[in-house]
């Protein structure tokens, strides 16, 4: 049987990601960080473009949530990831020429520090609200023809996370 429940373990592949990019960076392999955070970043993109296109319009359609689960803010969180995950690739980018580099180092996994808050925040508010009632109100039938769509698996992300190790 098909779950939409089981998109959620993109969520747990992507912050797997997003630590080593952490790491990376801790370890002062700025390059290896900015690869392994260009990659976070298409697969996160790709991951909400699914949620976006695909999920979220039914989800606005058939269930009609307010409050915590209101359609508007899983797209809000969205927006804000996105620009987030921008402004650490524009700093990484820029850290060789920073005269602290210690200092750069620090304010980049200060400001990663609110981010991850925010996407534990929206990762709850997916598992409480989105996934479930997806799971609720679609039939097999559904499930399967969304599922294929996604075009979003696990194991090719995982690819791109070697294929990283073996560039940097």
């Amino acid at each position: 049987m098909t779950y939409i429940k089981d998109l959620m373990n993109v969520h747990t592949l992507v912050d797997e990601m997003f630590f080593d990019h952490q790491r990376a960076l801790l370890h002062f392999e700025f390059d290896k960080a900015l690869k392994l955070l260009e990659m976070y970043q298409a697969t996160l993109v790709r991951h909400m473009q699914d949620e976006e296109l695909i999920l979220l319009p039914i989800y606005a359609d058939r269930a009609q949530q307010s409050g915590a689960g209101a359609p508007k803010l899983f797209f809000d969180d969205h927006e804000k990831m996105s620009s987030f995950v921008k402004l650490f690739l524009e700093r990484i980018v820029e850290i060789k020429d920073q005269p602290d580099i210690d200092k750069a180092v620090l304010q980049i996994l200060d400001r990663e520090a609110f981010y991850l808050r925010l996407c534990s925040h929206h990762d709850k508010r997916e598992a409480d609200f989105l996934y479930p009632i997806l799971e609720e109100i679609l039939t097999d039938a559904e499930k399967r023809d969304i599922m294929s769509h996604i075009d979003l698996s696990p194991e090719a992300a995982s690819i791109q996370i070697r294929n990283a190790d073996d560039q940097c």
